[in-house]
């Protein structure tokens, strides 16, 4: 037991230190700060020895993989975790400013729903930061002062030992508005700049299929047309008097076949009847025979006349036809980008009217240096950048087995998918495609916007049950808008992106949802 004893006064020297000049609060106290090595103002567990090392987890309330001063003092002194004071009876809410006094039509120290207006109506709920379907003064003020939501007073802890400094209440302040984004894993690969362009999938001439004079044009340039819309009408006049006259031929035809019809019938009757006296003196062989060639020229004349009528038919059929392409519609939608003629105008069959432009159903293409080919597999996916900076997904379609014996490259098309909120794109816009060199690889990547810079260090803000508790990272290369994360994070971590440039450790935060989603990089 002699080494034990030896090593007591060690054990009360490391206590003295951790209680020794503490500040109330979660700062740590004068001597305990000489372990924080990076000066996070919190212990990191490859900073902690002795007993905090051996009683980490234990000591660690938050779960943020780090000590902070209430959290080491709360563990040796016996009163447990750090809670915050007790919330406060019900009071009158804060006053409203003069000008929202003037909005208080009930006069009830609030502002309603129905009483708010302009800015106050835009973002009641996000304002009504307990949901009571009103805003009083300090919830006005702090959403215009960037404040956030007011702090109301916590639970007060359980009764402590006469003298305990953890039995006192204490008020934290309000908590600051930030935004987060999660730490993921993603394949990573390296890539290298290609530059390409968007093309239609559907893009051309719409012609005129008939000659004719240029009666109507429905579309300008810039008009967005959907598939089956009129673009352009031509004279109709003279085609619909020649279906007209089609129609009474079929007609006429219709009746002769009828004719025709009727005559063989009587003829055949005619020819029974005397096939009936073949066997009485009545019957006459002549007659008979007479007969039968009448019937076959009856039945002759009726598939002459049912000839006729089909070609009638015809007729009527490619007037029809020329009439409903005197009305020139859309193939497709799209937008039109040239007009070819104008009202007045003679088009003959074949003229361009208008260019047509479908900017919805585009691709990439991209012509790729053949030794750059080998990274690229039909359906693999790669990013690319538009010219505003965004960038987004695409699919390999297809490599093009046709080399460019000048430039050594071969054209590739990719299947882009765009996110919300990307802006109006344009063919043979320019797009960059990131093509990769070699086999992607996982790799766990944090956005860019939550690297805080301490020195030599780099930190990140995690926000856990409402919080922020710094963390040093090790960082690889960037991808995109991210970096490759070495250590110090792991994937579903939730770090600060937007108002973490000043938060002390432990700090009070409120998570901001996004308004509009904006596409990152994958």
């Amino acid at each position: 037991m002699k080494p034990i004893f030896k090593r007591i006064p060690a054990v009360a020297g490391l206590l003295c230190m951790i209680f020794a000049a503490a500040a109330n609060g979660e700062e740590l106290s004068g001597r305990a700060k000489a372990a924080d090595a990076n000066g996070n103002g919190v212990i990191d567990r490859d900073e902690a020895g002795g007993p905090l090392a051996a009683n980490f987890d234990e000591m660690d309330c938050d779960k943020s993989g780090s000590l902070d001063g209430g959290e080491i003092r709360g563990f040796f002194s016996g009163a447990g975790c750090p809670q915050t004071a007790a919330a406060a009876a019900p009071a009158a809410p804060p006053p409203l400013s003069g000008r929202a006094k003037a909005a208080d039509a009930n006069g009830n120290g609030v502002i309603d729903r129905d009483e708010a207006g302009g800015p106050l109506a835009a973002n009641f709920d996000e304002m009504d930061c307990d949901k009571s379907g009103s805003l009083d003064g300090g919830e006005i003020r702090g959403f215009f002062s960037g404040a956030g939501c007011p702090q109301t007073a916590a639970a007060a802890p359980p009764a402590a030992a006469p003298g305990n400094a953890a039995s006192s209440e204490r008020r934290g302040p309000p908590p600051k508005s930030v935004r987060v984004d999660a730490v993921v894993t993603e394949p990573l690969s390296q890539t290298v700049p290609i530059m390409g362009r968007l093309v239609s999938l559907r893009a051309g001439d719409v012609a005129a299929r008939i000659n004719g004079a240029m009666s109507e044009i429905n579309a300008e340039i810039g008009d967005r047309v959907k598939k089956g819309d009129v673009i352009a009408t031509l004279a109709r006049e003279r085609l619909t008097a020649a279906r007209d006259k089609y129609q009474a031929a079929v007609a006429t035809r219709r009746a002769m076949v009828r004719t025709a019809q009727a005559q063989y019938a009587r003829t055949a009757q005619e020819l029974a009847r005397m096939e009936n006296l073949r066997r009485s003196s009545a019957f006459s062989r002549a007659r008979f025979e007479d007969l039968q060639r009448d019937a076959e020229a009856r039945k002759a004349a009726i598939e002459e006349r049912r000839s006729q009528l089909k070609e009638a038919e015809a007729d009527l059929q490619r007037a029809s036809i020329d009439l409903q392409n005197t009305r020139i519609r859309a193939p497709y939608d799209g937008v039109v980008s040239l007009k070819h003629t104008e009202v007045g105008a003679y088009v003959n069959m074949g003229a361009r009217v208008v260019s047509l432009i479908n900017d919805e159903d585009i691709e990439v293409e991209a012509e790729v240096p053949s030794d750059r080919i080998s990274g690229l597999v039909a359906g693999s996916s790669v990013r690319f950048r538009l010219d505003d900076g965004t960038i987004h997904e695409a699919t390999v379609r297809s490599i093009v087995p046709l080399e460019n014996l000048r430039t050594r490259t071969r054209p590739v098309r990719f299947m882009p998918r765009f996110g919300d909120g990307t802006a109006q794109l344009a063919v043979n816009q320019s797009v960059t495609v990131l093509v990769p060199v070699g086999k992607a690889r996982q790799a766990v990547t944090v956005h860019k916007d939550a690297i805080v810079h301490r020195g030599a260090n780099r930190m990140v803000y995690l926000a856990r049950n409402g919080k922020a508790f710094p963390r040093q990272v090790q960082l690889g290369e960037a991808v995109g808008n991210r970096y490759v994360v070495l250590s110090g994070l792991q994937p579903g971590d939730q770090v600060v992106t937007h108002g973490n440039e000043a938060l002390p450790p432990g700090s009070n935060i409120r998570v901001l949802q996004d308004r509009q989603r904006t596409a990152r990089a994958k």
